[in-house]
């Protein structure tokens, strides 16, 4: 699995973002999603299969946090869903299913959600979970949750 054309644009996506080109930045930052996609593994060893769920769902969430920046709540609520579907293509049946930190329905982690519902554009949503606690007990999806 060669990675450095994920991590290329990655890299340079950031650049971009730091010097203040958004276009450039986003730009990059969707070529690297692409290049996740692209990426398949090798040996099919677990920790190949993690190394790929961590690259796919880090290019996710680099995108939701472009536009979470950019104030645009409906594309980083996009982004978030293909991040947790990307952790549901390649982790279909969590064996915890007891565990209330995910949410079955969305296949989303709730840290994430309630991150983003918290940036509610209805203020009233907003104000009613701003003291929610987003701390997330999952030990296979809080790896991935957003920073």
């Amino acid at each position: 699995m060669d990675v450095s054309r994920w991590e290329r644009h990655t890299l340079l996506a950031a650049e971009a973002e730091e010097n203040n080109k958004p276009m450039m930045s986003v730009i990059h930052y969707q070529l690297a999603l692409a290049e996740s996609q692209q990426l398949e593994p090798i040996q099919g060893t677990r920790e190949e299969l993690e190394d790929l769920l961590t690259i796919k769902v880090t290019s996710c969430h680099n995108l939701a946090s472009f536009w979470r920046k950019a104030g645009d709540n409906e594309y980083e609520l996009k982004y978030l869903q293909l991040a947790s579907e990307q952790v549901m293509a390649l982790i279909p049946q969590c064996p915890r299913k007891e565990c209330d930190a995910f949410i079955d329905t969305l296949g989303c982690c709730k840290s994430a959600l309630i991150s983003f519902l918290k940036r509610h554009p209805n203020p009233a949503v907003a104000r009613q979970l701003e003291h929610i606690n987003i701390s997330n007990q999952c030990e296979l999806i809080a790896k991935f949750r957003l920073h």
